[in-house]
């Protein structure tokens, strides 16, 4: 025994079997030292613990509903389960592996079969995902029993009658106020000063001797001219109501001001109050009308049962309930989207279900299934720390106070380059760095004519995409930008950063080929608004929010289980297995 702990303990047995499922994948498990041991230990207690609060806290279906809603976007989802579990399930033989290197061959230039074996794998498990997916949702489905009566989601649309009769029940929101159609000259004060008003005078006596508005308008460059202007009573200053509605159509009015201005305006028409037609406003009134009876009929029709899950129902009035406070209207809109998200809501209860089954079913894993620990540490912290995590405005002002400096939005660059591939060998590796030599040295020469890089490019890249156009890449290239992540995790960007612009760098290796880039132009950093940073903070502060009280939560679990840990039979072990070797 190396640990104990309130009604558990982990066994020498235990550890053996945890590592044997660890390293099964590795082809050699390496030296173990004591301090892998204790951490070993401590994971398996953890592990015993997560079962504990799952036995503990598997909560009823009413409440693992609202919580499936509430995270239906978050990461424990049926897709990021199977490509925990896919790896386990899905195999993929060697051979396999091996004709889909000797067949892409060209994909893999200068990399060996066992720098690449992990990653064809990797490929050749992805394109059997999606039956693995669809079969194991299958599977869960049949065995739960679901039934659905989704047509209940089908809220019937509103009929014509309806429609009419809204119209006319509110026809006082569609009223439009009566309207003035004039010819208009503007002397504002702000241009013309004391002048204004005797500028708006002459106006006046030019277009009373006969003078069109246009006219008119191009003697006087500082007047603002509005032809057949169309205005709506009230949008103006009052002045200017009292003003242009009482005159009569074609009356030419006198000056008068009105806010800070002088106008003279001759009335064309006057449009009187009215209302928006029906056929103006039906698709506002469409959108009315659905609202209220969705509504209704989610109310009328509540009790009902839109789905049941292991003879578990849950009611139109339970899912149209979590979906409102959940907001997810804009996400899943309309009969079509409520349907999508209850057969989401539906794949996810199953996972959990089947989760906490499999994990508490100790008869049938006494060792718990490593891929479903996983899963439910995932949901352990969603419960007890994410939705505890709290990121204020104030914390998100101060940290971008603190880091102002490094809050820019990184330089991005324009390049051409040369790309010439090592080959599968030394001797050919040998060759392609003379010839990069050679090409670094016809850019850097003193003959003019040789240091162009578009026809070194040509003549020396291999790079099939921009060899034709003398290496010209035409996007641009630059680090991430959040300025959190980081600092130049692109090994090709690392290797440009230093670059002058205008200037051919020397050859570099990198993924099986040689590099030659030059910069033609970089953008300078630019520093971020709090705006524009708010979301990498709120990022941020939530990922430290989060590891800070994960690891308070492990603690205090250890704690209250009252965790005794015996490193002295860890030092007997590592002995005996070393003299055994």
């Amino acid at each position: 025994m190396v640990a104990t702990f309130e009604s558990g303990q982990i066994t020498l047995e235990d550890i053996e079997s945890h590592l044997d499922v660890l390293l099964s994948s590795n082809s050699s498990p390496g030296t173990m030292s004591q301090d892998m041991l204790l951490e070993t230990v401590e994971d398996l207690v953890s592990d015993q613990l997560i079962l504990r609060w799952a036995a503990n806290r598997k909560p009823e279906a009413d409440e693992s509903f609202q919580h499936a809603v509430k995270h239906i976007n978050e990461n424990i989802s049926l897709e990021s389960f199977a490509n925990q579990l896919h790896t386990e399930r899905i195999s993929v033989s060697e051979s396999s592996i091996r004709d889909y290197f000797d067949k892409n061959k060209g994909r893999y230039e200068g990399r060996t079969f066992a720098d690449v074996r992990d990653e064809i794998r990797q490929a050749l498990v992805a394109e059997q995902e999606p039956a693995f997916v669809e079969g194991y949702i299958e599977k869960l489905r049949t065995s739960a029993s679901v039934t659905r009566s989704f047509e209940l989601l089908d809220v019937p649309s509103p009929t014509q009658q309806e429609l009419e009769s809204h119209y006319r029940q509110n026809v006082d929101q569609f009223k439009i106020p009566r309207r003035a159609i004039v010819d208009e000259l503007e002397f504002p004060v702000s241009e013309f000063g004391t002048n204004a008003q005797r500028e708006a005078a002459n106006a006046l006596l030019s277009l009373q001797g006969g003078a069109t508005f246009p006219a008119t308008a191009a003697r006087f460059s500082k007047a603002r001219f509005l032809p057949s202007a169309e205005v709506t009573e009230g949008s103006r200053n009052s002045d200017w109501d009292t003003n242009v509605f009482t005159l009569v159509a074609g009356e030419l009015g006198t000056v008068f001001q009105a806010g800070g201005s002088y106008f003279i305006v001759r009335l064309q028409q006057v449009i009187p109050a009215g209302a928006k037609s029906f056929a103006e406003v039906r698709s506002e009134i469409v959108t009315a009308v659905s609202a209220q009876k969705e509504q209704r009929w989610f109310a009328d029709n509540g009790e009902k049962t839109l789905f049941t899950i292991k003879g578990q129902r849950y009611s139109l009035r339970d899912f149209y309930r979590e979906y409102e406070e959940a907001a997810l209207r804009g996400q899943f809109a309309g009969a079509e989207g409520m349907k999508r998200l209850a057969n989401a809501l539906i794949d996810r209860m199953l996972l959990v279900s089947d989760t906490y089954d499999s994990l508490l079913d100790v008869a049938d894993k006494p060792l718990a299934d490593e891929t479903r620990l996983r899963l439910l540490r995932q949901m352990m912290e969603q419960e007890e720390v994410d939705d505890r995590i709290d990121v204020t405005e104030e914390q998100i002002k101060v940290l971008y106070t603190e880091n102002s400096n490094r809050l820019v939005s990184p330089p991005k660059s324009k390049i051409r380059y040369i790309r010439i591939g090592l080959g599968s060998n030394e001797d050919e590796a040998k060759r392609s760095r003379e010839r990069a030599d050679e090409a670094y040295g016809k850019l850097t020469g003193a003959d003019p004519a040789a240091a162009d890089f578009a026809s070194v490019a040509q003549e020396y890249s291999e790079d099939v995409e921009t060899s034709s156009s003398g290496g010209e890449f035409s996007e641009w290239i630059g680090e991430s930008g959040d300025p959190f992540s980081e600092l130049m995790s692109h090994p090709f960007h690392e290797a440009i950063q230093g670059l002058q612009p205008g200037k051919p760098g020397k050859p570099f290796e990198l993924g099986g080929s040689i590099y030659i880039v030059e910069i033609k132009e970089r953008t300078a950093p630019q520093k971020l608004t709090i705006d524009e940073a708010r979301p990498y903070l709120k990022e941020y502060l939530t990922n430290q929010q989060h590891r800070t009280m994960a690891e308070e939560l492990q603690r205090r679990q250890l704690q209250e289980a009252k965790v005794q840990l015996y490193p002295q039979v860890l030092e007997e072990y590592l002995k005996s297995t070393a003299s055994s070797e």
